[in-house]
């Protein structure tokens, strides 16, 4: 366990970099949300960048080369990818966080009016598409490379909307809408609960997968 800490800290070091492109989207984010007095918006969007930052370790190792490190470092394979994720799930806390304080900040400064419900939903759902994002490209880029892999980082958005489009079709989903709002607002801690309880595991499956297809595929 000690060695996929030392993993995740290599790819923390690896992603200090990105940290002027992380600033500049975070206030992308937060202008859109000004702009449209939506907190909701600039805390999806901030989610949004999350994959981004996230994914963006790979680009940095293999721009540095600094990922044959890993080749000469008394690491197994299985604990570069699960240090991967770690390093990945820290970047999904780490966002959700800094989406929640600036959503409160947002609403308080533009006097927009927002439900508890509406508040804790955005983030549920934030987190949830993080581990389904990072989900989806993680296996990607370990198999690629990042800028062949980068193009098919939109797949997540697609089949989000595929889904979301057969659901309502197929189901009564719109129309019962009201009722999930209800049972929600009834027990609000299962809003947060939800998306944290989806975003870990759709990470860990995951990482399940991209261990059992690439350990076997020379670094």
């Amino acid at each position: 366990m000690h060695r996929t800490f030392s993993a995740a800290k290599l790819d923390f070091y690896a992603g200090k970099s990105m940290l002027r492109v992380v600033v500049v989207l975070v206030l992308i984010a937060v202008t859109v949300g000004m702009a449209v007095h939506g907190p909701d918006y600039a805390m999806m969007l901030v989610m949004v960048f999350g994959v981004t930052s996230g994914g963006s370790v790979f680009s940095v190792h293999e721009k540095s080369h600094s990922d044959k490190l890993y080749g000469i470092l008394p690491l197994k394979k299985s604990e570069m990818i699960m240090g991967r994720y770690l390093y990945a799930l820290a970047i999904g806390v780490a966002y959700i966080i800094l989406a929640a304080i600036l959503g409160f900040i947002i609403a308080r400064v533009t006097g927009t009016s927002v439900s508890a419900l509406n508040y804790w939903a955005t983030l549920a759902v934030g987190f949830t598409y993080f581990g389904f994002a990072t989900g989806v490209a993680f296996p990607l880029y370990f198999k690629f490379s990042f800028a062949k892999a980068y193009v098919f980082t939109m797949i997540p958005m697609y089949l989000l909307a595929v889904l979301f489009l057969i659901v309502t079709r197929k189901t009564n989903f719109v129309s019962n809408l009201g009722q999930i709002a209800r049972f929600f607002t009834a027990h609000l801690y299962l809003a947060p609960l939800c998306g944290l309880v989806g975003g870990l595991l759709l990470l860990a499956i995951s990482a399940l997968i991209s261990n059992a297809l690439y350990t076997g595929h020379e670094i």
